[in-house]
């Protein structure tokens, strides 16, 4: 527990007048000692709409008014999402889709699409596997093609030296 107590001795007083002391107000004080509460270092300044300067009014429009941009252009996206993903049409409801809904779909939808593109990815994978096995099997039909040509062509000149 930190407090603040100000005292007479002079020797605090050159310091500030204050210091902090970290057990409870019985340990320090003496009993029946009156306790001052230390004195504020700014003035205590009530939040009021009444004190509040034209510059402080600007200040504060000029706030309110890049949220409500901000805003607005959040929930613009939220509903060009729930334009663009399957089953998300913000008016299947009476009231529309909730942002969170919106925003859960759109993540489902995300993380479908990205299962589907590896998928596809592996299929394209394996379809240029086939094809290249393709490829080496019709390379050596033609090499056995040339060699039965030759082979026939070899039992022909046999038969006919015969």
């Amino acid at each position: 527990l930190f407090r603040s107590v100000q005292t007479a001795d002079q020797s605090l007083t050159q310091a500030g007048g204050q210091f902090y002391v970290m057990m409870t107000p019985q340990d320090v004080l003496p009993a029946g000692t009156q306790r001052n509460i230390a004195p504020r270092t700014h003035p205590y300044s009530p939040k009021s709409d009444g004190s509040r300067t034209p510059r402080d009014e600007r200040r504060r429009a000029q706030h309110n008014e890049v949220e409500r941009r901000r805003r607005d252009k959040i929930n613009n996206w939220i509903v060009q999402l729930s334009k663009i993903i399957p089953d998300c049409n913000i008016d299947n409801t009476k009231t529309g889709a909730s942002k969170g809904g919106i925003l859960s779909k759109a993540c489902d939808y995300i993380r479908e699409l990205r299962q589907t593109n590896q998928r596809m990815q592996e299929t394209f994978k394996e379809a240029d596997r086939l094809q290249m096995d393709n490829d080496m099997l019709r390379q050596q039909v033609e090499e056995l093609k040339s060699e039965n040509s030759l082979l026939r062509a070899q039992l022909q000149q046999h038969r006919s030296e015969e």
